[in-house]
C-alpha cells in the first residue's frame, strides 16, 4: 500500500489477553495464565514494527487498551508497548487514550503512573454497585472497591472515565438496576456503557442455561430495564448516542466512534481485528499461536476479507441506526439505495421514528428494536436493491 494513503487519522486497539479470573458470560479471548506475559510484550513490539514496515507512519488519533485485563499491565509495560507505538504511527498531541480496567487490578501508584505515560480516559468494569450480582457475574471486585479505584483515577487527574454496567440479570428487578444506575450518576462519570447481560455461545454462561442451571431474563424485562436506562440517564444529562453508550457532552468515545461510523483501525494482539479500507483482518486467538508468529515475523492474521458494496450497505444501515439515525439522503447518495416507503411510513405512524430534513431519527421505542428495523429496511428492497451496486462488484 501507498504511503500516506489514508488521510484521515485512525484508531489503534491493542488486545491485552491475561486476566485474574475469566468470567463466566466473557466471550473475549483472554486466559488466567500469565506465565508468558514477557513474550507476549515482546511479540507485540515485534507485530507493530512488522506492520509498520508496510504501512509506515499512518496518522492515529486514538488508541485503545482492551481485554481481558489491561490494567494488569505495570507501567514499564505500557511504557514500552507505547515507545514502538509512538515509533510506527504518527500519533496525533491530541490522541484519545483509553485503558480498560478491573476495579480489583489498581492502585493509586499504577494509576497515577499511566497518567503521566499518556493515559487519558479510563474505563472501568465495574457492571454492578450489589455485591451479590457482581459474585454471580464472577467479578474480583467488590462494589466498594469500585467506589475506591473511581475516587483513585480522579485524584491523580484523570478527568474522562467510563464506567460499564450490566443489567437483565436473572431475577433482577428493574428497580435494582435503577439504583444501579443512580449509585455511577453518584460518582459523575463522564460515559456510561450499558450493556445487557447476553448468553454467548461457548462461555460457561452458555453451558448453566443450556443445562437449566441459570434462568436468563426474559424479553419483556429486559425491554423493560432498557427503556428505563434511557429515561434515566437522558434525562440526568447524559446524551445517548449509540444504543448502548452514553455521554456527557463532548465526551462520546472517539475510538469506539471509528467502529460505528466504519473509519479505519488496526488491532495488535491476538485476536485483535482490523479495518483499512476496504480490508478487514483478524489475529489468532491463541496466546502460544500469536507468539510463535510474531516470533517467525509473520503477521498473525487467522483471515481476511475485503468488503463487498453490499456488505458495506448493510453496515451503513445497521451502525447508522444504532447511532440513533438514518441520513436517507446520504444513503441514496452513496449506494443508490431507497428504503421501502411503506414501511417507513408505517415505522414513523408507529412511533419508531421522526423525520425531519430527510434524516430518521429513531425514538426510546425505536432503539429497543433498531436491529430489527435495519435488517426490514434491507429485506424489503433485497431482489432488486443496487442494481448499479451489484453491476460494480
Amino acid at each position: 500500500m501507498e504511503q500516506n494513503r489514508i488521510d484521515s487519522p485512525l484508531g489503534i486497539y491493542v488486545h491485552i489477553p491475561f486476566c485474574e479470573k475469566k468470567c463466566f458470560y466473557c466471550d473475549f479471548y483472554s486466559i488466567e495464565n500469565h506465565s508468558q506475559r514477557d513474550e507476549f510484550i515482546a511479540s507485540l513490539v515485534s507485530e507493530i514494527g512488522h506492520f509498520s514496515s508496510t504501512h509506515p507512519k499512518l496518522k492515529a488519533d486514538t488508541i485503545f487498551l482492551g481485554g481481558g485485563t489491561p490494567s494488569f499491565l505495570k507501567p514499564q509495560e505500557v511504557e514500552q508497548l507505547l515507545k514502538a507505538l509512538h515509533e510506527a504511527f504518527d500519533i496525533s498531541d491530541q490522541v484519545e487514550f483509553t485503558m480498560e480496567c478491573n476495579p480489583g487490578t489498581v492502585d493509586t501508584a499504577h494509576l497515577s503512573e499511566y497518567r503521566q505515560l499518556g493515559v487519558n480516559r479510563i474505563s472501568f468494569g465495574v457492571q454492578s454497585f450489589f455485591d451479590d450480582e457482581l459474585k454471580f457475574l464472577q467479578r474480583i471486585h467488590t462494589s466498594q472497591e469500585a467506589v475506591e479505584a473511581f475516587d483513585k483515577a480522579r485524584k491523580v487527574g484523570f478527568e474522562n472515565i467510563n464506567i460499564d454496567l450490566m443489567y437483565a440479570l436473572p431475577d433482577q428487578p428493574v428497580e435494582r438496576h435503577l439504583t444501579n444506575l443512580g449509585r455511577a450518576i453518584l460518582l459523575n462519570p463522564t460515559h456510561l456503557s450499558i450493556y445487557a447481560l447476553i448468553v454467548e455461545q461457548g462461555t460457561s454462561l452458555y453451558s448453566a442455561v443450556a443445562g437449566g442451571e441459570i434462568q436468563p431474563a426474559d424479553d419483556e424485562t429486559e425491554a423493560a430495564m432498557y427503556e428505563a436506562t434511557m429515561s434515566f440517564l437522558t434525562g440526568t444529562g447524559y446524551t445517548h448516542y449509540e444504543v448502548s453508550n452514553y455521554s456527557k457532552p463532548g465526551r462520546e468515545c472517539r475510538h469506539n466512534l471509528k467502529y460505528w461510523n466504519s473509519q479505519d483501525y488496526i488491532g495488535f494482539g491476538p485476536s485483535a481485528h482490523s479495518h483499512l479500507e476496504k480490508d478487514r483482518w483478524w489475529n489468532v486467538s491463541s496466546l502460544k499461536d500469536y507468539i510463535s508468529r510474531t516470533h517467525d515475523k509473520v503477521l498473525p492474521i487467522a483471515s481476511r476479507e475485503t468488503l463487498t458494496q453490499s456488505q458495506i450497505l448493510d453496515e451503513f444501515v445497521f451502525l447508522n441506526l444504532r447511532q440513533g439515525k438514518l441520513d436517507l439522503n446520504q444513503l441514496h447518495a452513496k449506494f443508490m439505495f431507497d428504503p421501502d416507503a411503506e414501511f417507513v411510513s408505517k415505522a414513523l405512524e408507529a412511533g419508531y421514528f421522526k423525520r425531519s430534513d430527510g434524516i430518521l431519527y429513531l425514538s426510546n421505542k425505536g432503539f429497543t428494536v433498531c436491529d430489527e428495523i435495519a435488517k426490514e429496511i434491507l429485506t424489503k428492497a433485497i431482489e432488486g436493491r443496487y442494481l448499479a451496486i451489484t453491476a460494480g462488484e
